[in-house]
């Protein structure tokens, strides 16, 4: 709906024009009205209508000149001028500031309807032309950014060989600079908080050309909540040196104009100063290597590369210290484990943790392989087949190495102590059908050992042989030794039917080294000697 202002000196001549019509019907939603020309050059301003009705002559201010007033801050305003004085000099003023219609007093009511009728119609069209070309400007403004991401995306993946990339991106930059060119460049990454949804390209440029006053090129990437940015500007020579500055204003702007807190969620890494386009890939590392210290190391707000070696330099200093407080409190997690002192094993892991924590410049990479080797080493606790590196679970060493920051791995390392504290538990609580389990996978994965026998079996489960005798008929329902040369007839009697070994090869394979006794044993299982069981399979 159109917005339209009445300015009239006479009080009931405006009362009277504000009430004469049902204004909606004719396309007109909202009505004010001024009693002086003073009065309605503010309204204008502040309402900025579509359609002004004003009369010529009043005081302070004349309708005229009130009008031209407000042409040069709304251009697009129809104005329809009324006057009791049939004066060409007055008509001729109204024609030459743009009056759409000039109405004689009294009005005619049919009159200043049908203008006011093709006037809306005319603001109307005006509207949809100013749309339509408001919508082409945009298409063109955005297609010539993704045109520009895309250039920068090929430039910092060193997809850009021959620079052609380089040069369409720093004229860009160069033209829509206010002032002198730009004599270094910016280049920075970007990490949002999951809170912070996933914004697009569209939004980093926004904000930062916003809070750097000057323009901006950024494309975005990451999958699942994690998103960044990369952001490409042009610099004076003077802040080329130092961005910290113009990086803080940037972050300011994200956390929407609060001081930054450590939970807000945004970092801003800095690379160092490009002199060149083309030379922008070795600060988009820099920038890149300095986001990926300040996640591992839980730090947000403004990273630099100057910060990653300011850390490792000192940690050079204490790796030692490290090390060896580390294997303690290792060593600490896994006897409290061993001895089923949960508790006692995870308040070891957050000292273990606090202690990482003191010294990020140990790096991602080191304090990984470290946490590898105490995985290892708490999974043999329980059982290799119980917690196997890499697996479903995602706590194996690949799944720890995946992990970006301290937090992600922390929660990790706390997952799988407790699942080998789960099943170290449920050891204790069934330790005979432990017991027994292992006895049988080592059966089944030793079974050709001719010394494979109970008092080997034992020496393994760590238990007497009487126990495990007595354990594992309870269980099973026959001895181990019954259990082992059963086994042993089952394997051989598939080797006799799939393949074409002799009988020597095959009581050898599977620990009956003397193929008279071997004979025996298959005869009384199978009513027949191995020869011919062979023999009778092959027909």
């Amino acid at each position: 709906m159109l917005k339209l202002l009445i300015v009239e000196d006479e009080r009931w001549e405006r009362e009277g024009l504000a009430e004469l019509f049902d204004w909606p019907t004719l396309g007109i939603g909202a009505v004010e009205t001024a009693c002086d020309g003073i009065e309605g050059l503010e309204k204008a301003i502040g309402m900025e209508p579509d359609i002004v009705i004003t009369d010529i002559s009043m005081p302070g201010l004349n309708g005229i000149e009130m009008a031209k007033l407000v042409r040069r801050e709304l251009p697009d305003v129809r104005f329809v001028v009324l006057t009791g004085y049939d004066d060409f000099e007055y008509a001729r003023d109204a024609i030459r500031f743009g009056a759409v219609d000039y109405l004689l007093k009294p009005i005619d009511e049919e009159e200043l309807r049908a203008t006011l009728a093709r006037i809306a119609i005319d603001c109307e069209e005006a509207a949809r032309r100013r749309g339509n070309e408001e919508q082409g400007r945009q298409a063109r403004e955005e297609g010539r950014r993704a045109s520009l991401r895309t250039a920068l995306a090929a430039l910092l993946a060193d997809r850009d060989p021959a620079g052609e990339d380089a040069e369409v991106l720093e004229e860009a930059l160069a033209e829509a600079t206010v002032g002198p060119a730009p004599e270094a460049f910016g280049v920075w990454t970007v990490r949002a908080p999951a809170a912070a949804g996933r914004p697009g390209a569209v939004f980093f440029e926004e904000r930062a050309e916003l809070a750097l006053r000057r323009p901006a090129i950024a494309y975005t990437f990451g999958a699942g909540a994690v998103l960044e940015a990369v952001i490409v500007f042009g610099l004076r020579a003077e802040e080329a040196e130092s961005q910290r500055e113009l990086a803080t204003r940037l972050l300011h702007d994200l956390s929407s104009g609060q001081a930054p807190s450590p939970d807000d969620g945004w970092t801003v890494a800095v690379g160092g100063a490009a002199k060149t386009l083309p030379s922008a890939i070795d600060s988009y590392r820099e920038a890149a290597k300095a986001l990926r210290f300040a996640v591992w190391s839980g730090r947000k707000g403004v990273a630099e590369a100057a910060d990653e070696e300011a850390e490792r330099a000192s940690f050079a200093l204490e790796a030692e210290r490290l090390d060896r407080r580390f294997k303690e409190l290792a060593k600490q997690i896994r006897s409290s484990l061993g001895s089923g002192d949960e508790r006692a094993a995870e308040t070891s892991l957050d000292e273990l943790f606090a202690l990482i924590a003191a010294y990020p410049g140990a790096g991602r990479a080191y304090v990984t392989s470290l946490l590898g080797g105490l995985v290892e080493g708490l999974s043999t606790l329980a059982s290799p087949a119980a917690l196997t590196a890499g697996g479903e679970d995602g706590f194996g060493f690949e799944a720890l190495l995946s992990s970006e920051g301290q937090l992600e791995l922390r929660v990790r390392m706390q997952s799988t102590l407790r699942r080998i504290a789960d099943i170290l538990r449920d050891k204790r609580e069934n330790k005979d059908d432990h017991i027994v389990d292992r006895v049988i996978r080592l059966i089944e994965e030793q079974y050709g050992n001719p010394s494979l026998g109970l008092a080997y079996l034992a020496g393994e489960a760590f238990v007497s042989p009487n126990h495990l005798g007595a354990t594992f008929k309870k269980k099973m329902g026959k001895t181990p030794t019954e259990y082992i040369q059963d086994y042993r007839l089952a394997r051989a009697e598939e080797l006799l039917r799939s393949t074409g070994l002799r009988v020597s090869a095959v009581a050898e394979r599977v620990g009956i080294p003397n193929t008279s006794y071997f004979g025996t044993l298959f005869k009384n299982a199978y009513g027949m000697t191995p020869g011919e069981y062979q023999e009778m399979t092959r027909r």
